[in-house]
């Protein structure tokens, strides 16, 4: 264990025992018990790092106490049982209610038993990787669950991971990259220096409009912000090609274009036994719609990346004894700030300067207000597989959005904030004569289907009020021959009102699309193998 590990160990030591801290109040918030049990878990785990070098160790005991007496089996137990408080606070309520501090002790709590790891263990007594992949699965959890919550602590998150990969994994990034690679592993800095494969060409999907009788408006270049300010910071546009050549002169090349078409990169830069959260299921408002967290290299299979050597990605060993009743469902890495969990990857992408433009508040959202973060901007990954097998459903988003397809095609349906009436969105009060927004389940005795039908609507009707109910980029009844047809018998007020005004567009690698707050959009992936998208929110 290096020495910046240790150092981390001390600065939370003291952090716990300075009670005029925030890190102290809050975790007090917990209980007086908890902060006690914290405290004397960071003050012993400091007193059992090797004394080899006393002026590395310098600082980490202190002269005004005694040390604490406490064994490895003692320190485990207090920590995993403040961690089980953590999850348990955490799971009892609705996640949007869950208070900071229940938060700042899940981070903390994971954090040091992962350095314990490290401080207390020769590794795994069967000698497997499960000890360490739990290790790391446990950091990631902390970052997925509580985003890392605390002063400096995302960036701790990150460093312990790499340490643990490098005394657990010696220094491999995964067990099953293809077939060829099982006997030389790349580390993270071997693949980000070799050069990105140039991007192969996808064959243009059909232009044709299928959902919508306009097309979205395509710019020929890039707009200057104060040209974006003046003349199309109400509507949504393309830029295509915008991040895939330098020939624009307010563009920019993305490296992500050729370096994320590789499992073996992506990987690279995760490191070993990485796990992502995943929703699981065609569309988020479809009855059997689930999420899960997975190994990574499970997910980027079965998305259909593909190694360096163009061979299918092999079954990964951290995943292939989990039991898998989803294998057929397609899974879908959704509106998630990756870049957080694997900031390596942050360097292939460049924020467009739309992002920077402090445009004003929409006359038809004057709710609207920028991003609370540090830097105004919330930046989410949609990664997935194409071949139309995962649809988003219409909905809305409260602001600006820079939009980047980076791998595959996407299909765009849109329609502008003054369509709300007619968009049959979940809680409104309008009804259709073809509403098919709920199904039950087929296994269950009646009445209790009923119910469960009744509680889903329920949760529908009150928490996707931003999400319309029109099976937009659906598969078609065959009651219907048309899309057309099927609107205008389905859902006559969205036809007559909505059809007429809406657009359409399929995205291709590199384009970029820009576009207000309250839009109504709807999206799917074609074309074969993975997609991936940028949203920047500003």
């Amino acid at each position: 264990m290096n020495k910046k590990s240790h150092e981390i160990i001390r600065i939370l030591r003291d952090e716990y025992l300075d009670g005029q801290l925030q890190t102290a109040r809050d975790i007090a918030a917990c209980g007086p018990a908890v902060l006690t049990v914290l405290t004397r878990s960071t003050r012993a785990l400091c007193d059992h790092i090797p004394s080899t070098d006393d002026t590395e160790i310098s600082g980490f005991r202190s002269s005004s106490s005694s040390p604490i007496s406490l064994s490895h089996f003692e320190i485990r137990i207090g920590l995993k049982t403040l961690f089980t408080l953590a999850s348990e606070s955490i799971n009892s309520i609705p996640f949007n209610l869950v208070p900071r501090h229940w938060l700042r002790l899940y981070t903390d709590t994971s954090l040091l038993l992962s350095l314990s790891d490290l401080i207390l263990s020769d590794g795994p007594e069967d000698g497997s990787s499960k000890f360490w992949l739990e290790s790391v699965r446990r950091l990631d959890m902390a970052i997925i669950v509580a985003g890392g919550i605390g002063e400096k602590r995302s960036g701790w998150i990150q460093h312990v991971i790499k340490e643990i990969q490098r005394v657990g994994f010696n220094g491999h990034t995964s067990s099953s990259l293809s077939p060829s690679s099982s006997s030389s592993s790349h580390t993270a800095s071997d693949s980000a220096e070799r050069p990105a494969k140039r991007p192969r060409i996808e064959p243009p999907l059909s232009s044709r409009l299928l959902y919508a009788p306009n097309p979205i408006p395509v710019l020929d270049g890039p707009p200057s912000v104060t040209k974006y300010l003046a003349s199309h910071i109400d509507h949504p546009f393309i830029i295509r090609g915008y991040s895939s050549d330098a020939q624009f002169a307010f563009g920019s090349h993305w490296p992500a274009l050729g370096r994320w078409r590789s499992a073996e990169y992506l990987l690279a830069q995760a490191g070993q036994g990485r796990v992502v959260p995943v929703e699981i299921g065609r569309a988020y408002d479809d009855s059997h719609w689930g999420q899960k967290i997975i190994p990574l290299e499970r997910f980027l299979r079965r998305a259909g990346f593909k190694s360096d050597e163009d061979e299918d990605l092999a079954e990964d060993e951290a995943g292939s004894n989990d039991n898998d009743d989803d294998d057929d469902a397609p899974l879908y890495l959704a509106q998630y700030g990756l870049f957080d969990q694997f900031p390596d990857l942050a360097k292939d992408i460049s924020y467009p300067d739309y992002v920077w433009s402090n445009p004003p508040v929409p006359p038809s959202i004057p709710s609207y207000e920028p991003p609370g973060t540090d830097d105004g901007v919330i930046v989410n990954v949609w990664i997935g597989s194409g071949g139309g097998e995962i649809v988003s459903p219409a909905h809305t988003d409260p602001y600006y959005n820079c939009y980047a397809q980076v791998l595959g095609q996407k299909r765009v349906w849109l329609a502008a904030p003054s369509s709300s009436p007619y968009m049959n969105a979940y809680g409104s009060t309008t009804t259709s004569a073809h509403d098919t927004s709920s199904v039950s389940e087929p296994d269950l005795a009646p009445d209790r289907a009923a119910a469960v039908e009744d509680e889903e609507d329920g949760l529908a009707e009150k928490y996707m009020t931003n999400t319309s109910k029109i099976p937009l980029l659906r598969p078609l009844s065959h009651d219907y021959d048309s899309f057309e047809s099927m609107l205008k018998n389905g859902y006559p007020d969205f036809y007559e009102h909505v059809w007429p005004v809406s657009l359409e567009a399929v995205l291709q690698p590199g384009d970029l699309m820009v576009m207000p707050p309250g839009w109504w959009h709807a999206m799917k992936g074609e074309g074969e193998g993975p997609g991936w998208s940028v949203s920047m929110w500003y």
